[in-house]
């Protein structure tokens, strides 16, 4: 990784401000409190933002409500801008807005994800997401006084720290974790044998409840057998019930068709009776008639043709001879009136001349003449009239006289045929009476064979009332022993269920039991081997570290001090030990120079061993010093120069008020403050 720019505004003693970071190695020179120090910071946020525990407050400028930081790096390969704002709100700074854009594709996301992506491309584990960012703290860049405190810190506590910076915090996380796990392993333990307490008495009672089922298993086999009989016995009860069934209903059928022949014998007497009485009644209907004649009877209708023939031709000549006399009649009218008038005319009415008497004498001899012809042809007329008319009544008695006999010989023959009818009905109904007679007789004898069969099939009454006896005998003890054994078969399912539930219970409990033993197996296991193994593993780590760290720490501190009589090392506490001679020298006894020296040793130290132990992070090369020469003599401040040179980083930003440590370095940026803003410029190393 190598920092390319930051620019910041309204970062602490910043209003706005662009730094680009050269090549090689750079000091931020500067009185002190000009803001050297709030690059570095500025530089952190950027990366990790605002960790546990630290205030936005000692960020933001007391005077604005919002800072900006925009970082530019390089790591794995790619360029990454990160941006981050804060915000000062009623309840405190806080982080506004973060991005980071890889290779110029810019992602918003939250926090989280952002500090996920930087972790990644930093190389660090993946743990060190959820932690605070002390890898970067340990390795690239570390305030000399947090260093100090290091090593001020009690053992355990820096134990801890560097368990955690190394990575190795597992093996603790693994003891502590171990311990929760027996106690749970011990309270599950306690409740398993609390579970299987009662495991013999559980087993010898299912051998018990194993034991009565067998017996009630045979009960209901020795029941069923004996129903199974039962309803054999039943069956065939059934099936002579039902043949006597059948008899008796034959002889049901035969008393029904007893009662039906009887009513049938007297319906047939009271027939033969009624034929009987029909027959009587039509013998004294039938009497002697003269016998009737057809040709007779045919001669009377010819001559009653005839006579109307002769009618008709009477009434024809009579109206005839009438029409003719009212004719005559009306011209002997018409001619006296002609006569009447003749006498009173005087003066013809057609040619008005006088009419003579000589021609009035002329047309009454013509008139004369013709009336007397009218008279004579009337006289002839009324006599044929008269004699028609006579004709004309001796044809209509004539008529009537044939029309009585015609009906004399119809009711003759009427008759006849009546009485022929009558015979031959009395011939049928006398054969009727012979035939009803007959039957009257069959059904007679039918009855007596009937009655016969009645008697034959009387017995099955007994039997069928001794058999319907067995049967109501023989289901009732069928019940009894259906509900017996359905109350055995109901105890052996519940004996079944107890004997399932017994045998899950004791299962689970031989689960229990088992689980049991493994548990105490596993907490044995767990408290001795396991936990003897990851001490030791722990401490095997700790001691090649701890020899690595010693020789690194050794050499930094002996390029550092001044003094050859000191010699120092690292206890198995990690705790530097400084030396002179036989003599162990206190940390806090030593000069400023010297305490300055071993912090340095100890950072640069842990730095490298950290960058071994860790061989993929991507901020190996780089290392941020901060204020280290503070207390140093002249002769140690000149060490430093050495140190830098072995030290051949890729990225080196060295933070001093030291003048003479910009001679150590390829690039000087002066830091200074006007007012309460704090500036850069560059300077001549």
């Amino acid at each position: 990784m190598k920092f390319k720019k930051i620019k910041v505004k309204n970062l602490r003693s910043y209003k706005e401000q662009e730094i680009e970071f050269p090549e090689g190695s750079l000091l931020l020179s500067g009185d002190i409190g000009t803001g050297k120090t709030s690059i570095l910071l500025a530089l952190e946020y950027a990366l990790f933002g605002l960790q546990a525990g630290q205030k936005g407050t000692a960020l933001l400028r007391n005077t604005e409500q919002t800072a900006e930081i925009v970082l530019d790096l390089e790591a794995s390969g790619k360029l990454i801008t990160i941006e981050r704002r804060l915000k000062r709100t009623i309840k405190g700074v806080s982080n506004e807005y973060a991005s980071i854009t890889i290779d110029g594709q810019k992602e918003e996301s939250s926090l989280t994800e952002i500090k996920h992506k930087i972790i990644s491309l930093l190389g660090y584990p993946e743990e060190f997401v959820k932690k605070n960012n002390l890898l970067y703290r340990y390795t690239v860049y570390t305030q000399q006084e947090q260093m100090k405190q290091i090593i001020l810190d009690d053992s355990e506590t820096r134990l801890n720290i560097l368990r955690h910076v190394f990575g190795i915090d597992k093996y603790k996380s693994i003891k502590n974790n171990l311990s929760i796990l027996l106690l749970d392993l011990k309270s599950g333990s306690k409740i398993l044998q609390g579970e299987i307490t009662t495991l013999e008495q559980d087993k010898f009672i299912l051998e018990e409840r194993k034991s009565k089922l067998t017996k009630t298993e045979q009960v209901i086999n020795e029941k069923a057998l004996e129903l199974e009989q039962k309803k054999i016995v039943r069956k065939d009860l059934e099936l002579q019930i039902k043949d006597l069934e059948s008899k008796i209903k034959e002889k049901k059928d035969f008393e029904n068709e007893v009662e039906k022949t009887k009513i049938t014998i007297i319906n047939k007497k009271e027939l033969s009776a009624t034929l009987n009485r029909e027959i009587i009644e039509l013998s004294k209907s039938i009497t002697e008639v003269p016998n009737f004649s057809e040709k007779e009877y045919s001669s009377l209708i010819q001559e009653m043709k005839e006579v109307k023939s002769s009618l008709e031709l009477f009434n024809n000549q009579f109206i005839e001879t009438a029409s003719r006399i009212n004719s005559f009649e009306k011209e002997r009218l018409e001619i006296l009136s002609k006569k009447e008038r003749i006498f009173k005319i005087d003066i013809c009415p057609t040619c008005l001349q006088d009419v003579s008497e000589t021609h009035k004498h002329n047309i009454l001899n013509e008139t004369e003449s013709r009336l007397s012809k009218i008279k004579k042809e009337l006289e002839e007329l009324k006599s044929s009239h008269d004699s028609i008319s006579k004709s004309i009544e001796r044809s209509r008695k004539n008529i009537s006289e044939l029309e009585e006999e015609k009906t004399r010989l119809e009711i003759l023959r009427v008759r006849s045929e009546q009485i022929g009818k009558s015979k031959l009905k009395l011939i049928e109904l006398e054969k009727q009476k012979e035939f009803v007679e007959e039957d009257c007789k069959k059904l007679f004898k039918h009855v007596d064979d009937l009655k016969e069969k009645i008697l034959k099939y009387s017995i099955f009454d007994n039997k069928f009332r001794v058999k319907e006896e067995e049967m109501n005998k023989i289901k009732q003890e069928e019940k009894f022993a259906e509900i017996f054994l359905a109350e055995l078969r109901k105890e052996a399912e519940i004996s079944k269920k107890e004997i399932y539930f017994a045998e899950e219970s004791i299962s689970l409990k031989e689960s229990s039991k088992k689980k049991l033993q493994n548990i105490n197996e596993l907490g044995d296991w767990l408290s001795t081997r396991f936990l003897n193994l990851i001490e030791l593993t722990e401490r095997n780590v700790l001691m090649k570290l701890r020899v690595e760290f010693s020789t690194l720490f050794r050499k930094w501190f002996n390029m550092l001090i001044t003094e050859e009589s000191l010699d120092s090392n690292l206890d198995e506490n990690f705790t530097p030990i400084i030396s002179q001679g036989e003599v162990e020298m206190d940390y806090s006894f030593l000069s400023g120079g010297e305490r300055t020296a071993v912090a340095l040793a100890y950072r640069l130290a842990l730095n490298q061993t950290i960058n071994s132990l860790m061989s993929k992070i991507n901020t190996k090369g780089v290392i941020i010093l901060d204020e280290p020469t503070e207390g140093f003599s002249e002769t140690q401040i000149d060490k430093i120069r050495d140190v830098l040179q072995e030290l051949n980083a890729e990225q080196l930003i060295i933070v001093s008020h030291e003048q003479k440590i910009e001679g150590f370095v390829d690039n000087v940026l002066k830091v200074s403050k006007h007012g309460d803003i704090s500036v850069i410029g560059k300077g001549a190393p």
